[in-house]
């Protein structure tokens, strides 16, 4: 049953991902094309979980079971520039000073290398259950910071993008923290998290640009 739902999972974001290439295709925004590039790690991430029975324990799902991590801690904060394009695109006069979309770009960067040297070099996986799903998790765990940091992004973003119509992102993206935040949840509901961040994403890319309103001079 647990396969199942990943598998479920797996096909919402292959359906993203899909949506999220044609309308970036369709904009020419590299930004969007950024989430799609995220969403499809994420149809990685959450298939090899759903097939990983199916497979068996060894060194090949343990081979495949790799790319999930490099997903996480080296694509993910893409979004973090993503966020920024977006807000851009709502119509943030913020958003259009290069000194921030370069800080947005250089936090990127940062947690990218982080992630290289922290998360993926020296990685040691062992094999796990949860349910019928069988998969492969770091010997020693540790906080996702990379993830971590591009979350609360997205929802400083979003809550700043409120009144023009883009606080999907920071919806999606507070969805997605509270369900990575819980220990106690099974790891397919918090991928469900992960469904909502994409979804508030893609609802802010597809809302019309509206400017805050103003109170009228007495």
């Amino acid at each position: 049953m647990t396969s199942l739902l990943f598998a479920t999972v797996t096909a919402m974001h292959a359906v993203l991902t899909v949506w999220l290439a044609r309308r970036a295709w369709t904009d020419r925004s590299p930004y969007l094309a950024m989430v799609a590039l995220v969403t499809l790690g994420l149809v990685y991430d959450n298939g090899i979980v759903a097939v990983g029975r199916l497979v068996g324990e060894g060194a090949v799902l343990e081979a495949l079971n790799l790319p999930r991590f490099l997903v996480h801690a080296l694509i993910t904060p893409l979004l973090i520039i993503a966020a920024v394009g977006l807000a851009r695109g709502a119509g943030a006069p913020w958003a259009r000073l290069r000194w921030v979309h370069g800080a947005f770009c250089s936090l990127a960067t940062a947690l990218i290398v982080y992630g290289l040297l922290f998360e993926v070099v020296g990685l040691e996986l062992v094999a796990g259950r949860e349910g019928d799903a069988l998969r492969y998790t770091a010997v020693d765990p540790s906080p996702p910071i990379p993830s971590i940091a591009a979350i609360v992004v997205l929802i400083i973003v979003g809550v700043a993008l409120w009144r023009r119509g883009g606080g999907w992102m920071g919806v999606g993206a507070a969805l997605m923290f509270v369900a990575a935040a819980l220990p106690s949840l099974p790891l397919v509901v918090t991928n469900m998290g992960e469904v909502a961040l994409i979804v508030g994403l893609a609802l802010t890319a597809v809302r019309p640009v509206t400017a805050p309103r103003t109170t009228a001079p007495v």
